[in-house]
């Protein structure tokens, strides 16, 4: 190797980086493999999950009082107006294919078509066949 290649800086810096993050690697991999953090980090979660919760108990009844919307009553609005805008999708298709079958010159639908004939009025009761 040159001199050039031994000084350069950044080489050397490159050198400390993939060391240091080793070292950092090793120890965290330490670290986590620990029983006592593993149950400190689920105490921790569930202590955070527990906060989140009444929290949000705590905003929703805030909101309540307010006569605000909560933010499950925006998702449940949410759901109603795609099962809305599904209905009114579906909708327009059939008018579209009853437009097509218009201009084509189609009066009667097909479920019109096959209308049963109606029972003759009499005051005799059908023949048994």
């Amino acid at each position: 190797m040159s001199d050039d290649d031994q000084m350069n800086p950044v080489r050397l810096w490159r050198e400390w980086f993939v060391k240091s993050e080793k070292a950092w690697s090793q120890a965290m991999t330490d670290v986590m493999g620990d029983e006592r953090f593993s149950k400190g980090m689920g105490r921790y979660m569930q202590e955070a999950l527990h906060t989140h919760r009444m929290f949000s108990e705590s905003m929703a009844q805030y909101l309540a009082n307010l006569n605000l919307p909560s933010r499950q009553d925006i998702l449940d609005l949410s759901d109603r107006m795609g099962q809305v805008e599904d209905a009114l999708a579906s909708v327009q298709v059939e008018l579209r294919e009853l437009r097509t079958r218009l201009a084509q010159g189609v009066t009667a639908l097909p479920a019109m078509s096959a209308e049963r004939p109606k029972p003759a009025r009499t005051k005799r009761p059908a023949e048994q066949a």
